[in-house]
């Protein structure tokens, strides 16, 4: 006999019903948070690795080890010279290629912090948003590595070298005088060269990224994430 029958519905309290159902909705909930936990540590421990995140992790490391030992470098030149103090040399300089030497050594500073935040981007892209790139786009993001490791690094050292040289204080040491207008000769092409490698990895990076983000496939690990949720929802 249902409870609706005239019998049992006098009896039957309305508030008690609320609470029952209130009582199946927590618990719901409750199954519903407790899954999603046990789902996130899932994810959390078998996240696929960004591959182009680590290599440009990686590459960034190589760089900033590579200004490091430039700068150790300068500090010695500055012990073993300590009759000339270099910064104060390249200072007076800076109407001619001292400025080069200081905007090619920042230019290193910030092209490393440029790697470390792409690899950063290229993690979100591959391993937050599960949208790994494939064929052609994985060409285009290798021109992007090599323009920016090869291109970029190559393009700021020749300029700190030029600057350094062309302020003539390899000058006061070596006793040669032409050496200004040599090594400025000799860069030039260079450095060109060096900076267009680096222009075309930027554009090409930025081809395969956009192009990755906009794509709307998705990961199967996302798809089922989005058939559990519906199926929460339906509760």
């Amino acid at each position: 006999m249902s409870r609706w029958d005239s019998s049992n519905y006098e009896g039957f309290d309305e508030e008690e019903e609320s609470r029952l159902l209130k009582k199946f909705y927590d618990y719901a909930e409750i199954e519903k948070k407790e899954s999603e936990r046990r789902r996130f540590l899932e994810v959390s421990d078998k996240k696929r690795p960004s591959i182009w995140g680590n290599r440009f992790v990686v590459s960034a490391i190589i760089q900033s080890s590579i200004i490091t030992g430039l700068t150790v470098s300068l500090i010695l030149m500055q012990v073993m010279f300590s009759d000339i103090s270099i910064i104060q040399f390249l200072s007076l300089s800076l109407d001619g290629p001292a400025k080069w030497f200081f905007f090619g050594y920042f230019m290193y500073i910030t092209l490393v912090v440029a790697i470390a935040i792409t690899a950063m981007f290229y993690n979100h892209l591959e391993s937050n948003l599960d949208r790994p790139i494939r064929g052609a786009k994985n060409y285009l993001v290798w021109i992007h590595l090599i323009g920016t490791n090869v291109g970029g690094a190559a393009t700021t050292i020749l300029l700190i070298i030029t600057g350094f040289v062309g302020a003539g204080f390899t000058n006061s040491i070596s006793g040669v005088i032409d050496m200004q207008e040599t090594i400025i000769e000799a860069v030039k092409m260079p450095i060109m060269s060096f900076a267009v490698l680096f222009a075309a990895g930027i554009i090409c990076g930025g081809i395969a990224y956009i192009g990755t983000y906009l794509n709307t496939k998705r990961g199967p690990k996302l798809d089922k994430i989005k058939f559990e949720d519906a199926k929460y929802d339906r509760l």
